[in-house]
């Protein structure tokens, strides 16, 4: 990963930039898509336009409250967003998560891997974080599995957004360990 500027970063043949309101069809458009949306809170259903917008308005908030977010993941060979993953404190567990989510067109091919390590990084090494989870429904086995490759280890099962889901976790130290 190298980092454009502050915030933009370039992962292989693709950047994540800090979403913005103009990223609402786009994002319309992947959570309308049950495949996609079945293991979020919706559980299948299609969020809605004034929804997603809703989300983005929060998204793009939370990068002037905390100085990191949620970042859309563009193609450089097409400037297509093709998803989105960032970094996120949560009120309700009083903790930072990092989230993604891709197009279905571009599932199995490391990039959502690689979209969470980069925004882990982001988070340990500019944000001065110490602490970030990842959370998934029990049956999500691909997100597990992208956890599991960022260096998550599984801590335990809480219930979040009305929902049951496996928490997992990763701490600055044991990346600075890493590079030693």
């Amino acid at each position: 990963m190298t980092q454009v500027n502050e915030k933009i970063l370039q992962i292989d043949s693709f950047i994540m930039r800090p979403v913005q309101i103009s990223d609402v069809d786009v994002l319309t458009a992947i959570w309308s898509d049950p495949a996609v949306t079945q293991f979020l809170p919706s559980r299948g259903a299609c969020i809605p336009r004034e929804s997603v917008e809703t989300v983005l308005i929060s998204f793009i908030e939370h990068w002037n409250i905390y100085g990191y977010g949620v970042w859309a993941i563009e193609e450089n060979s097409s400037s297509q967003t093709i998803g989105y993953c960032g970094l996120r404190y949560l009120n309700e567990i009083n903790d930072i998560e990092v989230l993604y989510g891709l197009a279905k067109d571009y599932w199995g091919r490391g990039i959502a891997t690689k979209a969470a390590k980069a925004a882990i990084d982001f988070g340990f090494s500019k944000s001065g974080l110490k602490r970030i989870i990842a959370l998934a429904l029990p049956e999500n086995c691909a997100s597990i599995r992208v956890m599991e490759k960022a260096g998550f280890q599984y801590e335990k099962t809480i219930h979040c957004f009305g929902l049951d889901a496996v928490c997992y976790a990763i701490y600055q130290e044991e990346i600075t360990e890493d590079k030693c």
